[in-house]
């Protein structure tokens, strides 16, 4: 009996030894999925590892570059900010970076001028050369960098170099140009300035070529000089009539223009406003008839335009009125 209850107490523990081994290996069949399960994620994130490293490595390395750039770029930002023409208290400094070696080619070699030239004959080379060569262009909108915040505006001073390589400019590009070239043949008693008029919101710039107490203004952009409009004056004929046409050179590309003139199509005049007789173009007037003859050219699109700035590489002064800037000029003669 009691050898029967031992095996009966036996056998009760083989089947319960039993139960927990099938439990045992259905959890080690779990475990050992789980295990394949984790190794395979293991992996997946030992590849996603790898690439987060090269990423890693690759902003690192584009940190440092920025690192290095950004003074480069904020320096340029800054460049551009302080060739932004407002506040008018910056043109003095641009005008000291329009250098006269950067036309020296053009004024030395093509135009072979020198300071013994006669003024009028260096202020019709130097603008004749530009009404060849170049061409009047807008501004493209720059980002400047003005109390940390990055703003845009297209009122933009390019330095006579990069208006040469773009091929032309707006007015106050081509007045700058012109303010250079002249400066690099200026002789004692001549002197020369940036002038602006301003109607309303709108402005314009050109260049005052001053001789003792005489003024001559130069306005490349708006294709005058004192006292007359510069026109490329084409003929065209329709049969046995021949007619005149008259174009801005600067809204004509170089190519064309020469190709027009070589061939005789075309030349450049000179036409003085109708019913005005006195003077002649490149002509020194004094400083009241210059300015209003200049003002008289700009009034069909300019309402009421007047004198509000003059300034050279010394200094900037601003106007309220043109009579303002002529009791200026005679004091200051």
């Amino acid at each position: 009996m009691n050898l029967r209850d031992g095996y009966h107490d036996l056998k009760d523990k083989y089947e319960d030894l039993q139960d927990d081994y099938r439990e045992a290996v259905s959890r080690l069949k779990t475990i050992s999925e789980q295990n394949i399960e984790l190794r395979e994620n293991y992996s997946k994130l030992a590849e996603s590892y790898k690439r987060l490293k090269l990423q890693y490595d690759d902003l690192r390395s584009k940190y440092f570059e920025i690192n290095i750039t950004l003074p480069k770029v904020e320096e340029k930002l800054k460049e551009i900010s302080d060739r932004i023409l407002i506040p008018s208290d910056r043109v003095p400094d641009m005008l000291k970076q329009a250098s006269p070696a950067m036309v020296k080619d053009v004024v030395y070699g093509e135009l072979e001028l020198k300071a013994e030239t006669t003024p009028e004959i260096k202020a019709k080379k130097i603008l004749e050369w530009i009404m060849l060569n170049l061409q009047y262009s807008d501004d493209d909108f720059h980002q400047y960098l003005t109390d940390n915040r990055l703003e845009s505006y297209q009122d933009f001073l390019s330095l006579p170099n990069e208006t040469l390589a773009r091929g032309g400019g707006d007015c106050e590009d081509l007045a700058t140009l012109v303010y250079t070239m002249l400066k690099t043949v200026l002789k004692r008693g001549e002197q020369i300035y940036i002038i602006e008029i301003s109607s309303g919101g709108a402005r314009h710039a050109g260049v005052i070529y001053k001789l003792e107490d005489k003024l001559m203004i130069l306005d490349p952009a708006g294709g005058y000089v004192t006292n007359a409009r510069i026109l490329l004056e084409m003929s065209v004929k329709k049969g046995l009539k021949e007619y005149k046409i008259w174009l801005s050179p600067l809204a004509i590309r170089r190519e064309w223009k020469k190709f027009l003139i070589e061939k005789e199509f075309a030349k450049l005049i000179y036409m003085k406003p109708s019913g005005i007789e006195e003077g002649e173009a490149y002509k020194f007037l004094e400083a009241e008839d210059a300015v209003t003859l200049w003002l008289n050219h700009w009034r069909k699109e300019m309402i009421h335009p007047s004198i509000s700035m003059v300034a050279n590489d010394t200094f900037v002064k601003t106007f309220t009125s043109t009579q303002e800037f002529l009791d200026w000029m005679e004091k200051s003669s």
